[in-house]
């Protein structure tokens, strides 16, 4: 592609970027930010921020490159371009992650790691949940002992792909996890009905517990953040997936799910005691297994 073509493809993305934030400053100010955030930012809604993860697939395509890595070399290789070197002037200026920064601030969503003196040492091990294949109403305590350690992985909603990604790359390394003893456990803040399209469609052999009230959640000091799920350099990296056939997933249509509430990795001995933590700061931000086992 020439560099005037390159710097096209870019303005486009710049113009589509600006209308859907300034789609969404209004629509942000026509009722309460928590109404706001929750019914009108969706993957279904085309004309909603989401729809900059499209925008951004299709520079990528007219790039023909798969990663944002890509993109920006080719624009470090061209900075002798005007058009393209104005239309990166325009990218940078787009206030993106300020008005998510806003939204947080407005709805008063809260996702500030705890210090290591404040992470939880114990899990409450009495906490009731619901065993989603059985429906049984079940605690923490059943899953300890045995000389087992248990992998606790706290999803975001049902349709996060990159759960699912983190917890496939778990059932691949499962050998692993079994030499040292470690049994993941999957706990979900969704529904009976979610939980149960999300075992069919993903196929799942974990056991998976659902925590509607969020206790576990909170106790481990997970919070929810709009901009730490759609920062712009986040979508950028989601627009990557698009581009290499891995769609986002749809929730239930009758289901409305939370996807700004943030996910964690969690390792507990047989005692209960809280041996790794990782509070997840984006959807990204998965710890590596070997991370994990390192820990133990």
């Amino acid at each position: 592609m020439s560099e005037g073509a390159a710097g096209e493809a870019l303005r486009v993305f710049v113009k589509e970027g600006k209308v859907l934030l300034e789609l969404a400053e209004q629509e942000s100010r026509e009722g309460a930010v928590q109404d706001f955030i929750r019914q009108k930012i969706s993957i279904e809604r085309r004309e909603s921020l989401l729809g900059l993860i499209e925008a951004a697939a299709r520079l990528y395509r007219s790039l023909s490159v798969k990663r944002i890595q890509d993109a920006e070399d080719f624009w470090r290789r061209n900075t002798h371009c005007a058009a393209l070197q104005d239309a990166l002037q325009d990218l940078q200026q787009l206030q993106w992650d300020a008005f998510l920064q806003r939204l947080d601030a407005e709805a008063k969503l809260g996702t500030e790691a705890l210090h290591r003196d404040q992470q939880l040492k114990h899990v409450p091990a009495e906490t009731r949940l619901r065993d989603a294949r059985t429906g049984r109403a079940v605690t923490l305590q059943q899953y300890l002992g045995g000389g087992k350690k248990i992998l606790l992985v706290l999803i975001r909603q049902f349709s996060c792909l990159l759960c699912r990604l983190h917890l496939q790359h778990l059932q691949d390394h499962q050998s692993t996890l079994d030499a040292h003893s470690v049994k993941v456990v999957v706990v979900s803040f969704g529904c009976e009905g979610g939980a149960s399209h999300w075992l069919q469609e993903t196929g799942c052999q974990y056991d998976l517990l659902l925590d509607p009230e969020r206790k576990l959640y909170a106790a481990f000091g997970l919070g929810a953040s709009v901009w730490k799920v759609l920062n712009f350099s986040n979508m950028l990296l989601y627009a990557e997936y698009v581009v290499n056939s891995l769609p986002f997933p749809r929730g239930l249509p009758n289901i409305q799910e939370d996807m700004f509430q943030l996910g964690g990795d969690f390792v507990v001995d047989e005692h209960g005691g809280v041996l790794f933590s990782h509070c997840c700061q984006s959807p990204t931000d998965r710890p590596p297994l070997q991370d994990i086992i390192s820990a133990l």
